[in-house]
């Protein structure tokens, strides 16, 4: 097979959700281009292979990988292949936890795609702005970001940074309590990635669709969308997005056994554990924030007070630590008794 029908090959699976597949081909890739000493195809090889390093949740080596990126572009004066790297760098520093040195990175590479002109490449650069203050909590700058990504994307007719677009509004409207406006963002992104059979995306908006079935109080609605998105995240060897999933699911079933008056949370315990054993493998704080304030909900519904207060410093100390604004009001709610328990938080 052609280097250039391998290429295709890689990227139509990475299309379609087989991330790991995709990357396999990639490294075969890499290789091909160190053994032909082609520069301009190494550096091709060396962001994607930080592109699907990330998104399959391994955050350090992805970075490592961008940043020799970055390094080779700077050597070539590619500023295309430069800006790339640098918002692949940024999202790697988001889902650590640096998400202040994630919007440094991104608006360097804004700067560099406004010069060329590349509005495909801006309308990128705000998306990924719009999920790094989403994940600083930040969601009024969010939401403008991801409303300036969409009007440019709908410009370009591209169906499926149009749909990651509604995602992201989606999930910034869901925290700012627009629980309708989640809902119908989300169900848009979802008839358009069945169109596309992006099978990352469906997964990704049917947990969307969930998270907002069940801050409408709709449980049972949430529980069929969450797993939905399980069955495909499955499919295709996600733990990012999936485990974030989890949570969500072990929430509901926590409403559920509380609202039955069974709290021994037989359900809802393996989800979490499920989860924070995947955010511990990706490095992920904020995943690991959430974490704990689920299990410190479930010691506080069994009576455990000490321990649920234990776990519930655990988490505000690293919300403050990493100045997750989201996160730290939602601990310092519960701890102050503002929410009745269990508390259903975006």
């Amino acid at each position: 097979m052609k280097i250039e029908e391998l290429i295709d090959k890689a990227e139509d699976l990475r299309g379609k959700g087989f991330f790991r597949e995709s990357l396999r081909i990639w490294k075969k890739i890499h290789r091909y281009s160190l053994n032909k000493s082609d520069i301009n195809l190494a550096l091709e090889a060396l962001i994607a292979l930080g592109d699907l390093n990330r998104i399959i949740g391994n955050f350090r080596k992805a970075l490592d990988f961008y940043r020799e990126a970055i390094e080779a572009s700077e050597i070539l004066k590619d500023e295309r292949a430069l800006a790339d790297s640098l918002s692949g760098a940024a999202l790697c520093y988001k889902a650590l936890g640096n998400w202040k040195e994630g919007l440094n990175q991104i608006i360097k590479a804004r700067k560099i795609y406004k010069k060329n002109n590349d509005k495909k490449g801006i309308a990128f650069s705000y998306w990924a702005q719009g999920a790094i203050w989403r994940f600083g909590g930040r969601i009024k700058n969010s939401l403008q970001c991801f409303s300036k990504a969409l009007e440019i994307f709908k410009t370009l007719k591209d169906k499926s940074a149009i749909a990651y677009t509604y995602c992201g509004l989606g999930g910034s409207s869901r925290v700012n309590k627009k629980y309708h406006d989640s809902m119908r963002y989300y169900k848009q992104a979802n008839k358009i990635f069945s169109k596309l059979n992006d099978r990352f995306g469906i997964a990704y908006s049917y947990c969307g669709i969930g998270n907002a079935y069940r801050m409408l109080n709709r449980p049972e609605e949430a529980e069929e969308n969450f797993n939905k998105a399980l069955v495909i995240y499955r499919e295709i060897g996600d733990i990012v997005s999936s485990s974030y999933t989890l949570w969500s699911l072990a929430m509901t079933q926590i409403m559920k056994e509380h609202k039955k008056d069974n709290e021994n949370f037989k359900k809802a315990i393996p989800y979490i554990n499920l989860a924070e054993k995947n955010f511990k493998k990706c490095s992920d704080p904020r995943g690991l924030i959430y974490c704990k304030i689920i299990k410190g909900i479930i010691y506080y519904l069994k009576g455990e007070i000490l321990t649920y207060r234990k776990l519930m410093r655990k988490a505000l100390e690293t919300a403050k630590k990493y100045d997750f604004a989201l996160e730290k009001k939602y601990v310092q709610d519960i701890l102050e008794e503002k929410y009745k328990m269990p508390p259903n938080i975006p």
